[in-house]
């Protein structure tokens, strides 16, 4: 019997589990543990790229329970925390682990510690961290860091750079790597041909990107690589960027198409959609690619990928995947060249990323790496 049954926990996110599909996560936590878990999340977020609101996609779920609390700073990490339920929900929960989605430098996790100590003292709390470089903060964060850091009873780390940074700021409490995931039924294999043939209407094979259209991505480097290629690039998203790499496009002669940022349902019929997936992103000073979650939806729809080596994505991808040295687009080319030229190939990629998907960054997978966790702080004296 597992150490969670008939236990108590509370489930607390500013951003994930308003979308929908990473609502998966609390409902196999409560499936693989056998616990009565809750989660608390605010109305809405704020992006801060482009002011929108993301609200919350709610919906019943037997298997859990659904609060929603007003936050201050709705759109900043750093000083978000909550204005409201938290307070009353530790009250009346009681609950025996806190699992909250937050860094250990933010308000957020300042507030929770706090909030343990007055009104839920016998609860474990577990933090999220994906902080990939070592950084001096300046006053409060620095002070909030060293706080929470004495008190976190567990982190759970998405890379081995977060754990890393972690154990330089001598944490020493359960520190463990469990990585974001994905919805494997949600993002599966599935034909999509009257999709494509409405971004590639000559039927030519579709070659594509999603997410932030910035500099750090390294798109310019994908544009250039296709030029001459029979196939249509096809970017999603949007961001500083679009412009000029419209433009690029142009003076390069390659066929793309461009569509606007979709949701959650829109960006897996997209990826059923392409021939060949690619995240071409680049290493910068203040930036490296920390885990690439499109990689695993796009391995989960059964779509061949192609990565740089930029930070986690070797390791995401292993064999699954092909990976290339940043910005070098002579060898990007190739690789997308026979990929176009081997459907034989592709289909051993696509196989090999799903299976990779189902086994180790399916929702199930990730639940039953955060239940262990949990155990472990449950048994810890």
């Amino acid at each position: 019997m597992s150490e969670l049954s008939n236990k108590k926990i509370l489930m607390v996110s500013y951003t994930s589990f308003i979308q929908k599909f990473y609502q998966t996560l609390p409902r196999e936590i409560a499936r693989a543990g056998g616990a009565a878990v809750e989660v608390l999340v605010p109305p809405y977020w704020k992006e801060i790229w482009s002011g929108g609101k993301k609200w919350l996609e709610k919906s019943e779920d037997p298997f859990y329970r659904l609060h929603v609390g007003r936050i201050f700073f709705p759109g900043n990490l750093h000083f978000a925390f909550f204005r409201e339920r938290l307070a009353s929900l530790l009250k009346g929960l009681q609950p025996d682990i806190i699992d909250l989605e937050d860094e250990p430098f933010n308000a957020g996790s300042f507030q929770m510690m706090w909030y343990r100590r007055r009104y839920t003292p016998g609860s474990k709390i577990v933090l999220h961290a994906s902080q990939h470089q070592f950084k001096h903060y300046p006053p409060p964060f620095n002070w909030v860091e060293r706080y929470v850091l004495k008190r976190a009873d567990a982190i759970l780390v998405r890379n081995s750079m977060a754990r890393d940074v972690l154990l330089r700021k001598g944490y020493r409490g359960i520190l463990e790597i469990v990585t974001h995931g994905v919805n494997t039924e949600a993002f599966a294999p599935r034909k999509a041909s009257a999709l494509h043939r409405e971004l590639s209407p000559d039927g030519k094979p579709l070659v594509g990107y999603i997410g932030a259209l910035a500099e750090h991505k390294g798109i310019d480097h994908l544009i250039r690589a296709v030029r001459g290629l029979p196939c249509r690039l096809l970017l999603v998203g949007d961001g500083p960027e679009r412009e000029s790499l419209m433009k690029l496009a142009g003076e390069q002669q390659v066929d793309l198409c461009w569509r606007p940022p979709a949701d959650h349902a829109g960006v897996a019929a997209y990826f059923n959609a392409l021939d060949v997936f690619v995240l071409p992103s680049l290493t910068r000073k203040n930036w490296i690619e920390k885990f690439g979650r499109v990689l695993i939806e796009a391995m989960a729809s059964g779509v061949p990928v192609i990565g740089s080596e930029s930070g986690e994505i070797p390791r995401v991808l292993a064999d699954a995947g092909w990976t290339f040295p940043e910005g070098d687009e002579p060898i990007l080319r190739e690789k997308i060249t026979t990929l176009l030229n081997r459907p034989d190939l592709r289909q051993e990629l696509a196989d090999r990323g799903r299976r990779r998907a189902e086994q180790l960054y399916s929702w199930e997978s990730i639940a039953k790496q955060t239940v262990a966790v949990y155990e472990r702080v449950l048994g810890k004296k």
